[in-house]
């Protein structure tokens, strides 16, 4: 499961809070772009590894996420997801807030795996790709904007009706487990259904009806 994370270079307390309850066995990448980052990237990452015992690592190109990790998409980068691998391209001049594309290429990439955050920051910026994400059957989330510093941005994507869950940081982060460990449970399930037990023709086996969702 991959985890977008839309944030503000101004207020890093909120991502910081975020990843402040992720055990090691969280199920999930998570991603992290700034809105209007130029030369507060590494602000970003130390403020996130004094919160965390997950690894903390600047986004490379080609770099393919994993599990337990925590990605920091660097300065004047457009961010992408294909086939599991992050990928890079220069910032075509100045740009308010390059999660669009990256919450748009989850929502491609990973359908209902996908899951966006929306946290404190300004602006608007055309609802991040909350809306891609929803259509595709993933997870949206917007931070509370009680608890924001900057509460225009969650305010933006609870405006598009796209979201899931309105809460603080730290209660997204709760969220974000269960959910994934709800989807882990339900993979398992399906693995044991359609196991072919050792004496049966496979011939005679009859593929197991499909639950529409």
């Amino acid at each position: 499961m991959i985890v977008g994370v839309a944030c503000f270079a101004g207020d890093v307390a909120a991502p910081a809070e975020l990843v402040s309850p992720l055990p090691a066995d969280c199920g999930a990448a998570f991603i992290f772009v700034q809105q209007l980052s130029t030369g507060r990237g590494r602000l970003l990452a130390e403020a996130l590894a004094k919160r965390t015992t997950l690894p903390v690592m600047y986004a490379q190109e080609g770099l393919v996420a994993e599990h337990g990790h925590i990605y920091v998409i660097p300065p004047d980068s457009m961010p992408t997801m294909t086939r599991g691998c992050i990928r890079l391209a220069p910032a075509a001049g100045e740009i308010d807030c390059p999660a669009d594309g990256l919450f748009t290429s989850l929502a491609k990439e990973f359908g209902d795996k996908a899951i966006g955050v929306v946290l404190s920051g300004g602006g608007s910026d055309r609802a991040l790709g909350i809306r891609a994400i929803r259509q595709a059957g993933g997870t949206t989330f917007a931070q509370y904007p009680g608890s924001a510093r900057f509460p225009n941005l969650p305010i933006s994507a609870i405006d598009t009706g796209c979201v899931d869950f309105v809460l603080r940081p730290n209660e997204i982060a709760h969220e974000v487990m269960r959910i994934s460990r709800h989807k882990e449970e339900a993979l398992r399930g399906i693995v044991r259904h359609t196991q072919i037990p050792h004496h049966e023709p496979i011939l005679a086996r009859r593929a197991p009806a499909v639950a529409s969702s």
